[in-house]
């Protein structure tokens, strides 16, 4: 299993903090948000083995990703998708596709401002069980009010995703798509499918969306909380849970 983290967004809900620095690498407690995802990895390669890290970044800050990298001694790949503001971003997408380049297999893909008490062991126990299609990790909010904020699933018996909605007004559940995702060698082969039919495709929820119509997605709910930084309060309230 190889495994991408997602980090070549420009954080513009948080600025001036991430002016000058991607948002991954902004320290909760001291720590960049980006290690406690490698210190879950680290306990992931325990149970299972893990091929490699990519990091995938953009080119305004690779040099702030190469120099963490160094600081903290971290063996990861880091890829530079080449845009250099939030007008010519490639999206989480493409960036997986940048991050993939010619290697085969399957991948476990991490948004790198997401943080999460769970242990990854647990999600990967799940989508082995039901490659070969893809999983996403869920976690239920608990508030409709709340649930307009993010993407959007209902799952069924058998915890297959039937739909999907992003950011909706009137949410089907509370069930919040996390950017934890596990996709098979098999899905990403429908990429470039996706591609030429899909004129908007630079959200992984577009990408959800239109492979729930062409095959099979499973949901897997984190019991643990999630933070998905977008703002300075939801930074806040992580700093105070992840000390």
């Amino acid at each position: 299993m190889r495994i991408i983290i997602l980090a070549a967004g420009y954080g513009t809900r948080l600025y001036p903090l991430t002016l000058d620095l991607p948002k991954p690498l902004i320290c909760i407690n001291h720590k960049p948000i980006i290690n406690f995802l490698i210190d879950k990895i680290e306990e992931l390669s325990h149970f299972y083995p893990i091929e490699g890290i990519t990091v995938v970044s953009n080119n305004k800050f690779y040099n702030k990703f190469l120099d963490w990298r160094k600081e903290y001694k971290v063996m990861a790949r880091i890829v530079n998708d080449g845009s250099n503001s939030p007008q010519d971003r490639l999206g989480a997408v493409r960036d997986i596709k940048v991050a993939m380049g010619q290697e085969q297999g399957d991948w476990l893909v991490l948004g790198g401002d997401n943080l999460f008490e769970d242990s990854l062991v647990g999600f990967v126990n799940f989508v082995l069980e039901k490659k070969p299609y893809s999983s996403i990790g869920l976690y239920d909010v608990k508030d409709k009010a709340e649930a307009v904020n993010y993407g959007i699933v209902e799952i069924d018996a058998d915890e297959k995703i039937i739909k999907f909605q992003e950011k909706p007004k009137n949410p089907i559940s509370t069930l919040a798509a996390t950017c934890v995702y596990f996709f098979s060698q098999d899905s990403l082969n429908l990429l470039d499918s996706f591609f030429m039919e899909v004129e908007k495709n630079d959200t992984s929820g577009e990408y959800i969306r239109w492979m729930i119509d062409k095959t099979r997605v499973y949901g897997y709910s984190f019991k643990k909380r999630w933070f998905d930084i977008g703002g300075n309060d939801s930074l806040k309230m992580a700093e105070q849970t992840f000390i």
